[in-house]
C-alpha cells in the first residue's frame, strides 16, 4: 500500500481568530441548515432566488408546534451521480463497490432537536450499519438502505417505527453540496500530529501541523470507516471503531466547519452567504414545508445562543453477526432508551414500545393465542415474535425479563388486562431480553398501557433458575460511541492544538 497521495496535498499555517462564544442555532442541526438560517437573516436578491430553487419533496411529516420541540432529519446521500470521473479522489467514489443508479443510499443521518424554548439543540447520529427492521417489510437491514429501497419517505417510516421518533423536518445534501459548502467557508482548519490515511475515501494527509482541507480532502476524512494514522515507529495504525468513529468524527468535524461559518458569515456579509447557497442549491433538497419563515424564526429565537448549550448523543450498539455472516451493530435498548426519549418528546426513564423486544409464548393452551397477541403486540409497535408453547399449562400470565431489562418487562405487563408477574430469568440475553408466557388468566392487550407504578415494578418474583428454558447462555458486549476506546488512533478530528499555536 503505497505511502505518498495521488496527488501531494499542500497544507498550511493559518491565523485562527479567537472563537466566538456567541453562535447560532445552526450549530448541531447539520452544515446545511446551519448556513440556511445564517443566510435567512440576509437573504435579499440573488440568495433568494436560489433559496426557491432548491429542491422540495412532498413527505409525510409530523407536525411541529410553533415554538415546541423541532426534529430535523439531516441525511448525507451517497449518490455518485454528481462525481465526474475527472475529480480529485473520483476512483475513492466511482469503484466497483460503488452504488449506482437505484442503490442510492445515506451515508450520514443525524436527527437534531431543536427547542427555541429552552434554547437547546440535541443532535443524535446513527451508524450506517445499524440493522433494524426496514420499512414497509420490515425485514431487517442496514438501517442506509431504508432510504435505498424508497427514498426519504421511507427512512422517516424506518425511524418512527423502530425508534419511536417523529421528523417534522427534512434535509438531504449530497457529495458535491457538501464539498461546496467546505470550499464556501474557506476550508477545514485542524492540527495533525500524525499522519493520517483512507485508502477507501481517498483521504492522504501526511503533513504535519496546522494543515487546512479542501472540500475533497473534507469530505473523504467525513467519510472515513477505515482511517489509519502512523505511529512512532512509522507504522499505520487502524482505528478499530469503524463506523462508530466515522460517527464520532462527523459530529466533531461538524462543529469545525460550523465555527468556520460563524467566523466567515456571521456578520451576515451577504455576497458571502449569496456564494454559499450558489454552491449549494443546486444538490441540495429540503421537505416541501421546511420555508425560509421558519429559518428566520428560529435564528431569532436563537439569538444570544451559546454553543455549549449543544449536546451530541450517540446511541449504545451490540456487535452482531447475521445469518448472512455480515458483521453490523444492534441497538442496546436498555442503553439507548434514554437517549432516544430525549428525541421522542418522552419524560426520563420512559420505555417505548418500539424499543421492547419480546417472545410470545401461549402458556394457557387456548387456541392460537400467541400468533394473536403477538399479532397485537406489533401493531402497538412492540417487536414481537412468536415462541413455542409453554410445555405446561399456567395459571399466572407472566413475564421473564433479562438482567437490566425490567422496565421493559414492566411496560409488557402494563400493557395487558390482567398484568402479568415479573421474573428474572439470567439465561436471556440482549438478542431475546423478554419472554411473555399467557396464563388461563389473560383475557387481552389493552390499547394503552396503564401509567407505571410511580414506585417501580411491584410484582416483580424470585429470579429464574439458571438453565431453565428461554435463551442462550451466551452474552453480548455493549458498545457506547460516546466511551468507546480506540487506542492510538481515535474518534476525533485532528489531535489538541499545542499551547501558542493557532489553527483557522
Amino acid at each position: 500500500m503505497r505511502d505518498t497521495p495521488p496527488q501531494p496535498v499542500r497544507s498550511r499555517e493559518v491565523r485562527r481568530p479567537r472563537r466566538r462564544t456567541r453562535q447560532k442555532i445552526l450549530l448541531g442541526i447539520g452544515v446545511v441548515v446551519v448556513l440556511l438560517i445564517i443566510g435567512g437573516l440576509a437573504v435579499v436578491g440573488y440568495g433568494w432566488y436560489r433559496w426557491n430553487q432548491v429542491d422540495r419533496q412532498q413527505l409525510a411529516l409530523a407536525e411541529a408546534g410553533f415554538d415546541g420541540p423541532t426534529n430535523f432529519l439531516v441525511v448525507g446521500s451517497d449518490d455518485r451521480a454528481v462525481v465526474s470521473s475527472s475529480d480529485d479522489d473520483a476512483g475513492a467514489f466511482l469503484g466497483s463497490d460503488a452504488p449506482v443508479g437505484g442503490d442510492q443510499r445515506s451515508d450520514t443521518i443525524m436527527i437534531a432537536r431543536v427547542d427555541p424554548s429552552e434554547k437547546s439543540v440535541d443532535l443524535l447520529s446513527f451508524p450506517r450499519d445499524l440493522w433494524v427492521p426496514i420499512e414497509p417489510s420490515g425485514d431487517p437491514g442496514r438501517i442506509n438502505t431504508a432510504y435505498s429501497i424508497g427514498g426519504a419517505q421511507n427512512l422517516i417510516d424506518t425511524l418512527k417505527a423502530d425508534f419511536g421518533i417523529d421528523i417534522h423536518h427534512y434535509v438531504e445534501i449530497d457529495f458535491s453540496s457538501f464539498k461546496g459548502i467546505v470550499e464556501a467557508v474557506g476550508g477545514v482548519p485542524m492540527y495533525l500530529d500524525s499522519p493520517m490515511r483512507d485508502t477507501s475515501t481517498g483521504l492522504y494527509q501526511y503533513e504535519l501541523g496546522c494543515v487546512s482541507l479542501d472540500g475533497d480532502q473534507a469530505l473523504a476524512l467525513a467519510r472515513s470507516r477505515h482511517l489509519e494514522t502512523k505511529d512512532d515507529d512509522g507504522d499505520w495504525v487502524t482505528d478499530q471503531t469503524g463506523d462508530i468513529g466515522r460517527v464520532a468524527r462527523q459530529q466533531d468535524f461538524l462543529r469545525t466547519v460550523l465555527d468556520r461559518a460563524q467566523q466567515r458569515f456571521g456578520s451576515l456579509d451577504v455576497r458571502a452567504i449569496n456564494d454559499l447557497v450558489s454552491s449549494t442549491a443546486d444538490n441540495l433538497s429540503i421537505d416541501s414545508g421546511l420555508e425560509l419563515s421558519t429559518l428566520v424564526d428560529l435564528a431569532r429565537a436563537f439569538e444570544g445562543f451559546n454553543g455549549d448549550q449543544i449536546t451530541t448523543h450517540a446511541i449504545p450498539v451490540v456487535p452482531f453477526m447475521t445469518g448472512g455472516g455480515a458483521s453490523v451493530l444492534r441497538l442496546d435498548p436498555v442503553g439507548a432508551d434514554e437517549t432516544l426519549n430525549v428525541f421522542r418528546g418522552l419524560p426520563e426513564g420512559t420505555v417505548s414500545p418500539t424499543s421492547v423486544v419480546l417472545s410470545v409464548q401461549n402458556g394457557s393452551g387456548a387456541p392460537n393465542q400467541a400468533t394473536d397477541v403477538d399479532a397485537r403486540l406489533d401493531e402497538l409497535g412492540y417487536g414481537a415474535t412468536v415462541g413455542r408453547d409453554a410445555t405446561t399449562r399456567a395459571a399466572r400470565t407472566v413475564v421473564r425479563y433479562a438482567p437490566g431489562y425490567e422496565l421493559h418487562a414492566d411496560q409488557v405487563a402494563r400493557q395487558l388486562a390482567t398484568g402479568a408477574d415479573l421474573v428474572v430469568d439470567r439465561t436471556l440475553t440482549a438478542t431475546s431480553p423478554v419472554v411473555l408466557v399467557t396464563g388461563t388468566d389473560f383475557t387481552g392487550v389493552l390499547p394503552e398501557a396503564r401509567p407505571p407504578d410511580p414506585n417501580g415494578p411491584a410484582t416483580t418474583t424470585t429470579t429464574a433458575a439458571a438453565g431453565a428454558r428461554g435463551g442462550s447462555s451466551s452474552t453480548s458486549t455493549t458498545v457506547n460511541p460516546n466511551e468507546v476506546a480506540v487506542g492510538e488512533v481515535g474518534t476525533r478530528v485532528g489531535a489538541d492544538v499545542p499551547a501558542g499555536v493557532s489553527c483557522g
